[in-house]
C-alpha cells in the first residue's frame, strides 16, 4: 500500500460481537478467510420488465483449478468471468449449484484478483444476495501482507514489528468474534485492516511477521480489540468514547498523551449546502444547516456531539456521524474545532483516525528513539501482554 493510503487510514468499526474469552484459543495452522468484494444482485426496472442486472468480476491465473462439493472442474483458459444470479454462480456462462463454495486453487503462477497477486486459495460463494470472493490464507502470511499495506516499507524495524503483533492479534480477536460458521472473518479495507494481496510483500513487512511469529496480545488470556491508525493527533481516544463501548470493557485502550506523536494540523473546508446535503440524503437532517458548533466532547478532546442551526430550530448530531456522512478521508478526525465563515464550515484539527490504540506515526516516532516493538506495545496497549501462541 502506498505511503498516502496509510496516512488515510480510519477504521470506525467496532467489536461488536467480541468478549473475552477465559482462555486464549489454539490457533496453530490458522486459516483466515477475507472478503475481498461483494456485489448484492438487484433489479434494474422491474416495472419495465428488464429482469436481472447482470454484475460481472474478473478472476485471472495462468491455469485454474476448482472444486466444488470434492468434483474437480478444470478450466484451462486465463481469463474467467463470475456472476451470481438467482442464488447461482456461473462461471464462463457455466451454471453450478449454489450454497457451497467453488474453490479455486492457482495452477500455475499466482491468482490475481483484480490484477492483485493473493496467496492462498480463493473461495466463492453464491446464494440468493449475490456473490462473495473470499481469499482464504494462513494467518502469517496475513500478518506480512497487512504491514506491507498500512505502513511504508522503509520505517523502522520495531515500527514494522509493532503492527505485526497489531495486526495479528485483531485478525484472530475477530476471527473468534465472527465465529466458527462465517464466511468470512475480515475485510480488505480500513474498516477492518488493508489487505492489498501480495504474493510476495516487502521484505521488511516479512521479516517483522517471522520476527512476531505467533505473537498476539492478551488481556486476561484473551486476545484484545487490538485497534490502531495513522495518527492520534497528541492524545489518543478511549474505546469506550470512540465506539461507545460499556465502561471497562477496553481497559487497555486509554486516553493518553503522546508527545510521539503531536499530528499535523489539518484545515477543511465544506460549504454548508454540501453538509445539508449529506444530511439530507442520509435522512437525519432535512432543513437547511446555517450553522454548526461543537456542543460536547470526549475526555480526550475530540467532538462527541454537534449542534445545528437550521430554520427549523436546532439539531442534534453525533460528531462521528458527521464524519461517516462526509468521508472519513474529508474529515480526518473528530478531534477538531469547528467554526463558520461565510457560506462555509471550517474544521481545523490534528490526528487521522479514530485516533484509539497503536498510533503508527507514534509508533515510528517512538522506534526512532531506539524503543522495542514490545515497549511500543506496552505504550499504547497498557496493561496487556505478549504471548506466543503457539
Amino acid at each position: 500500500m502506498s505511503f498516502s493510503a496509510t496516512e488515510r487510514r480510519m477504521r470506525e468499526s467496532t467489536f461488536s460481537s467480541y468478549h473475552p474469552l477465559r482462555s486464549a484459543p489454539r490457533v496453530v495452522g490458522e486459516t483466515l478467510r477475507i472478503a475481498l468484494w461483494k456485489i448484492r444482485e438487484s433489479c434494474a426496472g422491474r416495472v419495465q420488465g428488464r429482469g436481472s442486472r447482470r454484475v460481472r468480476r474478473y478472476l485471472t491465473a495462468l491455469l485454474l483449478l476448482l472444486t466444488q462439493g470434492g468434483r474437480p472442474i478444470e478450466l484451462p483458459g486465463s481469463r474467467h468471468t463470475l456472476l451470481a444470479r438467482a442464488g447461482a454462480l456461473l462461471v464462463d456462462g457455466r451454471t453450478l449449484s449454489g450454497g457451497e463454495p467453488l474453490i479455486v486453487y492457482p495452477g500455475e503462477g499466482r491468482l490475481r484478483v483484480d490484477q492483485r497477486p493473493l496467496p492462498g486459495r480463493l473461495e466463492v460463494w453464491a446464494d440468493a444476495r449475490g456473490l462473495l470472493l473470499v481469499n482464504a490464507l494462513d494467518l502469517e502470511d496475513y500478518v506480512a501482507a497487512v504491514v506491507a499495506s498500512e505502513v511504508p516499507k522503509d520505517w523502522p524495524e520495531a515500527a514494522l514489528e509493532a503492527q505485526a503483533v497489531a495486526a495479528r492479534t485483531f485478525a484472530v480477536a475477530q476471527k473468534i468474534a465472527q465465529g466458527p460458521a462465517a464466511r468470512a472473518h475480515l475485510g480488505s479495507s480500513v474498516l477492518d485492516q488493508v489487505y492489498a494481496g501480495a504474493a510476495h510483500p516487502a521484505s521488511g513487512a516479512l521479516s517483522a511477521a517471522h520476527a512476531t511469529a505467533g505473537e498476539v496480545l492478551t488481556y486476561g488470556a484473551a486476545p484484545i480489540a487490538a485497534y490502531f491508525s495513522a495518527s492520534c493527533g497528541g492524545r489518543s481516544e478511549t474505546g469506550e468514547d470512540a465506539f461507545n463501548l460499556a465502561a471497562g470493557t477496553t481497559p487497555y485502550l486509554v486516553s493518553e498523551q503522546d508527545d510521539a506523536d503531536p499530528g499535523r494540523a489539518w484545515v477543511v473546508r465544506k460549504p454548508l449546502a454540501q453538509i445539508s446535503a449529506a444530511l439530507r440524503k442520509a435522512g437525519r437532517v432535512l432543513a437547511p444547516v446555517t450553522s454548526v458548533r461543537v456542543s460536547a466532547r470526549t475526555g480526550s478532546g475530540r467532538a462527541r456531539t454537534l449542534l445545528l442551526d437550521t430554520p427549523s430550530g436546532e439539531r442534534s448530531l453525533a460528531a462521528v456521524e458527521l464524519r461517516q456522512m462526509l468521508g472519513y478521508e474529508a474529515l480526518p478526525s473528530l478531534l477538531f474545532a469547528v467554526s463558520v465563515e461565510g457560506t462555509d464550515a471550517v474544521f481545523r484539527g490534528r490526528g487521522n483516525g479514530h485516533g484509539v490504540g497503536l498510533c503508527q506515526w507514534g509508533a515510528r516516532a517512538r522506534a526512532v528513539r531506539g524503543e522495542s516493538y514490545r515497549q511500543i506495545l506496552a505504550h499504547y496497549y497498557p496493561g496487556s501482554e505478549v504471548r506466543r501462541m503457539y
